[in-house]
């Protein structure tokens, strides 16, 4: 790998860590909370995104390897 190359991914990883610490400050002393699996990618995003409307998640992601299988839910809780 280039120098270039992993300088790039390395300010990438570190913007986009900032980015999301910046917008939720209180995620600095959470960790990622493991939910649940989720038959579809659809269906995974709609109960994340039904967590951070409520006020219950700070952000959410799902982990998926196709959009048509099962998803993996987590998210930083309050």
């Amino acid at each position: 790998m280039s120098l270039r190359k992993a300088f790039s991914a390395v300010a990438v990883a570190g913007l986009m860590a900032g980015g999301a610490l910046i917008a939720a400050p209180s995620a600095q002393a959470s960790t990622w909370t493991y939910i649940g699996i989720y038959p579809t990618a659809a269906s995974c995003h709609a109960a994340g995104q039904a967590y951070v409307n409520n006020h219950q998640a700070i952000v959410y992601f799902c982990d998926t390897t196709t959009e048509t299988g099962p998803a993996r839910l987590s998210a930083i809780l309050y």
